[in-house]
């Protein structure tokens, strides 16, 4: 992965924050969103939590999902990947979403 500096990183993960929400947002699912201590909560309205996080001391981006925590690094060319086998973030969330609600989801969490 790319290393980033610790201003980098949290311009990265400002920036796929917005993306999340802006793609949560258009998705049409029902669920809630905030933002704690610089994570964003995805609050079901069936009950599950997803937690996006960030970790500027390992420069990764955690996503607490009720089946366990999966962290992604940053690639340039790429974005945020899954550390074991370098999926995009943005698969890896809408699978956790589509599993968790039934809805099938194509998350774009490029820029515009």
């Amino acid at each position: 992965m790319h290393e980033l500096t610790e201003e980098q990183f949290h311009t990265q993960a400002d920036v796929l924050q917005d993306r999340i929400e802006q793609a949560m947002d258009d998705s049409g699912l029902d669920l809630d969103m905030e933002q704690v201590d610089g994570s964003l909560v995805l609050m079901l309205a069936e009950g599950p939590r997803l937690v996006i996080g960030r970790q500027p001391a390992s420069r990764e981006i955690w996503l607490a999902a009720p089946s366990g925590t999966l962290h992604f690094g940053f690639c340039p060319q790429r974005g945020w990947l899954h550390d074991s086998d370098d999926e995009p973030l943005a698969e890896v969330l809408g699978q956790l979403l589509e599993d968790l609600t039934g809805e099938e989801l194509d998350l774009d969490l490029e820029a515009d």
